[in-house]
């Protein structure tokens, strides 16, 4: 399975991932050390913190395998938002966020 990292996601559109995750397809990705630092910052304070944890390893793999749980996730933090709270929008994880999140009906 693909492993994506932060230079992949940046570089490129994120048509086909987006395809994979609404086919149900697991997505993975690599937490860069800015990322793992904000979501040790904000651990207690945002819901995404939370899916981040119980969907990634000890080594902060992240598994994307339900783009509903992530979607309320950041939802419970900024509804309709679409975005996680307190990330750069120039970070690859904001990225994902963004193109794979769905509006609750």
């Amino acid at each position: 399975m693909k492993i994506y990292t932060s230079d992949e996601i940046l570089r490129d559109d994120l048509y086909q991932l987006q395809d994979d995750a609404c086919s149900g397809i697991p997505i993975k990705y690599q937490l860069t050390d800015p990322e793992i630092q904000w979501v040790n910052y904000i651990t207690g304070k945002y819901c995404i913190a939370d899916y981040i944890r119980d969907a990634s390893d000890f080594d902060y793999l992240l598994t994307i395998d339900d783009i509903e749980t992530l979607s309320k996730a950041l939802d419970d933090d900024c509804k309709n938002f679409g975005k996680a709270v307190m990330l750069s929008d120039e970070s690859a994880l904001q990225k994902i966020f963004f193109w794979l999140y769905q509006e609750s009906e």
